[in-house]
């Protein structure tokens, strides 16, 4: 039903993905190169027809888009009081962090690992204490003792990505038990970004923590159809806290930022409820191209000195580059050359603050694939030629 294939004749100007020079490639920000489905672009254009644009909340209707979705896509039960509309995944999850610590509190990140998140546990006098994953050829893991390690040091709060970014991990049923036993033993709490849940390749099935047995009050995720309906310029998300005490909190915190809970803007309710409502269809037909992109990444690089594991969820690949012995300035050498931009794998390693100053080993760069086939092709092309 939908067209994936075509690429759009010019880009909006301003479009932050696209500020490259001309001839630049960019597979680095996680925004996708696709129209977000056209039911999406119908609703905000009758919304805007009305002329009407004063403040805004979400309806019972929008919220029960929500908790059908949930269900629907993940088995998930989901209850209206748990639910509190935010205007985005990133503002939600330092709120969380802030509410369950105090400045001089330990919060545990696993990396590799989205790097604002790895910011978030360090900000605000907060002590950012890193758990490094578990690899085995390519697949990462929970390192459990690791975890069992930090919590005995005095951490009580995680915070998880969950499917993995950078790696495209959907973690498994035992895996979040593990975790999960780990969390109950030392009373901590966990704090979720899920924001990658709705992107799933075939034989993936994505499990919120949050539903495992002891897990339900030790839980906050946040997640939003921005990523998965490519509408990253609309702020909207949803918080998921059983804990009425700390969902109270929650939500003073970020009114004390100026965001007011239940009102992210009438644009972005329109635009989230139609695609909870309207667009699964269109989220399959995505899925299903993006499946045969990661499978074309994999089949043209085979040969090549890069490595690369299929990811189980997301628009993006962890791409292996240490037979090659980079440093950071040969990745940008080898990046620049070929007319490519990629995040470079320590990104998701460090916090945002010092990021610049890294000039070390490089074993990986994270590769965004949700572009049209032709782009990725172009791309692939232009690393082969290097290699060769």
């Amino acid at each position: 039903m939908y067209d994936f294939d075509s690429i759009p004749a010019s880009r909006v100007p301003g479009n932050c993905k696209w500020d490259v020079p001309a001839g630049v490639i960019p597979m680095g920000i996680a925004d996708m190169d696709f129209p977000s489905p056209p039911e999406i672009g119908q609703a905000i254009a009758e919304r805007v027809r009305c002329g009407l644009f004063g403040y805004q909340t979400l309806t019972e209707a929008d919220y029960q888009a929500v908790i059908d979705w949930r269900l629907r896509r993940h088995g998930e039960s989901l209850k209206r009081e748990w639910i509190v509309a935010t205007n985005g995944v990133l503002n939600t999850m330092r709120a969380a962090v802030y509410a369950m610590t105090e400045p001089g509190d330990s919060v545990v990140v696993m990396t590799p690992l989205h790097t604002p998140s790895i910011t978030s546990a360090s900000m605000r006098g907060r002590v950012c204490v890193d758990v490094p994953m578990l690899c085995e050829n390519g697949r990462y893991t929970f390192d459990l003792d690791g975890l069992d390690r930090a919590f005995k040091a005095g951490a009580r709060v995680l915070a998880l990505c969950s499917p993995s970014n950078p790696t495209g991990r959907v973690w498994t049923f035992e895996e979040l038990r593990g975790l999960a036993d780990v969390v109950i033993a030392h009373d901590a709490r966990v704090i979720c970004d899920e924001i990658h849940a709705d992107i799933l390749y075939p034989g993936a099935r994505f499990v919120s923590l949050r539903t495992l047995e002891g897990m339900g009050m030790r839980t906050v995720c946040t997640f939003s159809p921005s990523k998965s309906f490519n509408f990253g310029g609309f702020h909207i998300a949803t918080l998921i806290c059983e804990d009425g005490v700390l969902r109270k909190r929650i939500q003073d915190i970020l009114y004390e930022a100026g965001i007011c809970c239940g009102r992210p803007g009438a644009m972005e309710i329109t635009a989230q409820t139609t695609a909870y409502t309207k667009c699964g269809t269109w989220l399959d037909e995505l899925t299903r191209y993006l499946d045969g992109n990661a499978d074309m990444v994999i089949r043209e690089l085979e040969g090549t000195p890069l490595k690369v594991r299929k990811p189980e969820a997301s628009i993006l690949m962890w791409v292996d580059c240490a037979k090659l012995g980079w440093n950071t300035d040969a990745l940008y050498r080898f990046a620049e050359r070929i007319g490519i931009q990629v995040d470079p794998g320590h990104y998701y390693f460090m916090d945002n603050h010092h990021i610049e100053d890294y000039t070390g080993p490089q074993s990986h760069f994270r590769m965004n694939i949700g572009t049209h086939r032709e782009v990725l092709a172009d791309a692939l092309t232009r690393i082969k030629g290097y290699f060769a």
